[in-house]
Parts: structure tokens; sequence; C-alpha cells
């Protein structure tokens, strides 16, 4: 499968170097030393679940010349890159191209649905614990590392059926889903609430749970994410505010927002995607 990587950040450069060493035709798009590094050296991965390797003389562009045309593209920017990502994908985009969002909270679809057209469009949540860790070197940690993806109507389509072929075929845990859109909420209302909490107080998660205001208003954003989604016409499970809770309680020594991260970082913040 011909698979456009847009572009080439933590998801996207784990992923698409699995699906390169499967044996399909990837495209990254970096740009910067990153693109550098992986012109120079290869796309180095370091990975729990699939082993340490290198996709030597990886394809790595920094703009698409219309002279190649995608199958798939993974579409998993920051969604403050949306506007500008969409432009610089339109060479590769055809008739049969389908682009899979990957990205965390919701809007995106419907930022690429405007320009290409929703036939065009599959909605999708990666889960994975991956970062880069210096340009052209990416990382994946184990736990859970899966794609999640289907069509809006809940259909098992051809073009799902060859992906999710692919996905397994190269190696990841592909999961072809008859309600993606209660998949997506069911991951927004985790981390609307992870990084909408530890972003308000500039603390981890730790001491967010362990200080009773905050630890309420951890549950206020659970219940009103939920009520949102179930407004909305998502089917959510009638105990996603306990469970999410509990695995907060549970894991909350590991617990990392990216968002928060970024905050500490001075970079932009997925707000308007993620909490509203």
């Amino acid at each position: 499968m011909r698979v456009l990587v847009m572009a080439a950040g933590s998801v996207g450069g784990y992923f698409g170097g699995v699906l390169a060493k499967g044996g399909n035709e990837v495209k990254f798009v970096a740009r910067n030393e990153n693109l550098a590094q992986i012109k120079a050296n290869g796309l180095v991965v370091r990975s729990a679940t699939t082993g340490n390797f290198v996709v030597e003389s990886a394809d790595a562009v920094d703009s698409l010349d219309g002279d190649w045309q995608a199958d798939l593209v993974l579409f998993c920017v920051k969604s403050y890159h949306n506007k500008v990502a969409i432009e610089q994908i339109k060479p590769a985009i055809g008739p049969n191209t389908t682009i899979l969002t990957l990205q965390n909270g919701l809007g995106s679809a419907d930022e690429l649905s405007a320009t290409f057209g929703e036939k065009a469009v599959m909605l999708g949540a990666a889960y994975v614990e991956a970062e880069r860790l210096s340009p052209g070197v990416f990382a994946e940690h184990g736990g859970s590392c899966r794609l999640v993806f289907g069509e809006r109507d809940g259909s098992w389509s051809e073009r799902g059926l060859n992906m999710l072929k692919t996905f397994n075929g190269a190696g990841i845990e592909g999961i072809l889903s008859d309600d993606v859109s209660a998949t997506l909420w069911t991951k927004l209302v985790f981390i609307s609430a992870l990084s909408g909490i530890t972003c308000i107080c500039r603390s981890s998660m730790v001491e967010a749970l362990d200080n009773p205001p905050t630890a309420d208003l951890i549950l206020r954003i659970l219940e009103e994410t939920t009520n949102v989604g179930r407004a909305a016409g998502v089917i959510i499970p009638t105990d996603m505010i306990q469970t999410t809770m509990a695995q907060f309680q549970r894991d909350k020594a590991d617990l990392v927002s990216s968002m928060h991260m970024d905050l500490m970082a001075g970079r932009p913040l997925e707000l308007a995607n993620i909490n509203g």
C-alpha cells in the first residue's frame, strides 16, 4: 500500500516506520533537522513492541509535487497545524485516496471533509506510548499499541478491510470498529480530563488526584464531557466516569499529558479540539 505519513512526529514516525518495515511504500512528510536526519541516516525506531529497526533510505520530503498519489494518508499532525497540513497533502490525494485522521480530540475530520469530501475521510484513534527522542529517532515504550478506525456509518467497507489487512500484516494491531465515534469520545473523555487538569494546575496527575478540590474538578470534567457526548447521540458506557476515575487512581504515577508537556515547553496547545 502507498502510505503518506503527515507528518513524521511521534505517532506518524512510529506507525509509518512499522508500515515501511512491513513492505509498504511509505512517504514521510518532515521538515528541518528531522527531515535532514531521516534522509541522512534513515528513520530509526526503538520499540518495545516490534523491536528496534531502521528504515534505510526512508522516503522523506518537505513538500509534494503531484507525481505520487497515496492509497492511504495517516493524518496525525497537531490540530493547530491542520490548515497548513491540508494544503501540503493536496498533491498526493487522488480519487481513491483514504485519509485516516489519528488526531486527539474532535473537529479535524470535519476540516478534512470540507476540503476533500466526507467519503475520503475515515475516523481513527491511535493508542500508543510514543515519542520522538531526537530528529529522525522515534521510540515506542510498550503497553497499549493499536490503531482503532472505521467508517462513520459503521460499515465494514472494502477499504476498511484492506487497511486492516495492511496494518495487521505489518505487525500493527488494527481494529476495524463498527462504532468509531464511540471510540473517539471514550478517548476524549479520558484525555480531556487528564490534559485539562494537569494544564490548569500545572501539576502531575498524582498531585491533582491527591488534592480534594482538584479531584472533584476532574470528576466534573468527566461528567461534562460524557454528557456532551451522549447529547450528541454517541453511545458511551454507563460506567464510563467510574471506570475512568478508577484508571486515573490506579495509573496516576505513570500518567503523562502531552498537552501539559507542550504547555511547560511553551508550545501551542490543542485546546479547541480537546477541551472545547
